[in-house]
């Protein structure tokens, strides 16, 4: 992270999260798992949040509902094997075992060591930011040095901005979401790349002046390399 001037970057990346750099959803260890107690129950819970609640999602994002109001709203009926906070910390913990595209962040790192920052710029809510938080506070071991896991991925970004925080997603108003960023780095959204599978994230990014590239994850291959060459051509530089 810069900190008091002590980097200066030439360019900066911002990178979507879902969608872009994993494809995982929010208590995978429960979803993924047929045999827990809560995986039916949950499951459905959470099919029918995102799906037909879309305006309490979005709040959630904005930082304006926290993830235990949202457990509540789910009416998962209580367990006694589990404690009355557990999906709450699970909502946590499940982030951390997110898996992330490996591919995209070799090129990533490629780019950073050009003096481009790359920052996490996520529409996203409290329990990630606290993973995300969690994961770049803790120190590297010596296993994860040469792995793509979630802890070896946050410590890779330079800054981290979420929704939930900066309380407005990316497409409202991305002079607001980016602008202060940028400012504080002697950056200009001119000097700046956003990676996101959201058209109308990419479509309000290049109003404002910034160059995007809209990422579509049902082609993860092609997408790679097809960022590979966009990204040499606006860093003007070999990859």
């Amino acid at each position: 992270m810069n900190q008091q001037g002590q980097v200066r970057w030439n360019k900066v990346i911002f990178v979507d999260w879902h969608g872009v750099l994993s494809l995982d959803p929010f208590w995978m260890s429960i979803i993924h798992n047929e045999e827990h107690p809560l995986h039916s129950s949950l499951s459905e819970a959470v099919r029918y949040l995102f799906a037909e609640n879309d305006s309490l999602v979005r709040d959630w994002m904005r930082g304006n509902i926290t993830t235990s109001q949202i457990v509540d709203s789910l009416q998962i009926e209580a367990n006694p094997e589990f404690p009355p906070d557990y999906l709450a910390r699970k909502s946590v913990d499940d982030c951390q075992l997110m898996r992330v595209n490996s591919q995209l962040i070799l090129l990533l790192q490629s780019a950073q060591q050009t003096g481009t920052a790359i920052v996490l710029a996520t529409d996203n809510m409290d329990c990630f930011h606290d993973a995300i938080l969690r994961a770049r506070q803790q120190s590297p071991r010596l296993k994860e040095t040469k792995t793509t896991s979630f802890f070896a991925t946050a410590r890779l970004f330079d800054d981290v901005l979420c929704s939930s925080t900066q309380r407005i997603l990316k497409s409202e108003d991305p002079r607001r979401f980016f602008e202060h960023w940028l400012s504080s780095h002697t950056l200009d959204f001119s000097d700046s790349l956003l990676l996101d599978d959201l058209e109308k994230n990419c479509r309000e990014f290049q109003a404002v002046g910034g160059t995007a590239i809209h990422w579509k994850s049902d082609f993860l291959e092609v997408e790679t390399g097809k960022f590979h060459s966009e990204l040499k051509s606006w860093l003007q530089i070999s990859l």
